[in-house]
């Protein structure tokens, strides 16, 4: 499924500035902060600093992306793993599930971070029964595999 369709099936309206700074996220091979997305940006001069902050919030208040507890407090956004529920009829719109229940490794050095989306935390009925969860942030902190195969760890 392409950005666009990401969209569209979410039943909300695709923007030129929305599919920018989506792809963008998407084709990334880490999640990425506002400066990191308006850099890569930076040839288009439509998307200014303001407008890919508005995007980022509407991404992330769709579910879309998600935002990840970076270094020096600064979020870094991931694509989310589309997860909706269907319409219960032809005029309703679909409802996007709560989708952030996973963990993230986060290279210490380079300040990459990946979603583990196959490692989801598991919580006794009884915890569940006394409170909603509606997102879970697990960083699990460390040294990646190419910043330790070129032994940057070794200097810290």
């Amino acid at each position: 499924m392409n950005i666009q369709e990401r969209i569209i099936n979410a039943g909300l309206r695709p923007t030129k500035a929305r599919l920018a700074v989506l792809n963008t996220i998407a084709d990334a091979e880490s999640a990425l902060s506002h400066p990191e997305i308006l850099e890569r940006l930076s040839g288009q001069k439509e998307f200014d600093r303001v407008t890919i902050y508005r995007v980022l919030d509407w991404l992330t208040e769709h579910d879309l992306v998600h935002k990840i507890s970076g270094e020096n407090r600064a979020w870094k956004f991931q694509l989310s793993q589309p997860r909706f529920l269907p319409a219960t009829n032809k005029n309703s719109q679909p409802q996007a599930l709560q989708n952030h229940h996973h963990a993230h490794l986060h290279c210490k050095l380079c300040g990459q971070i990946t979603c583990i989306h196959e490692l989801e935390p598991r919580f006794p009925q009884s915890a569940l029964d006394k409170f909603q969860v509606d997102s879970i942030d697990i960083n699990i902190k460390g040294i990646c595999l190419q910043c330790a195969s070129l032994g940057k760890h070794l200097n810290n």
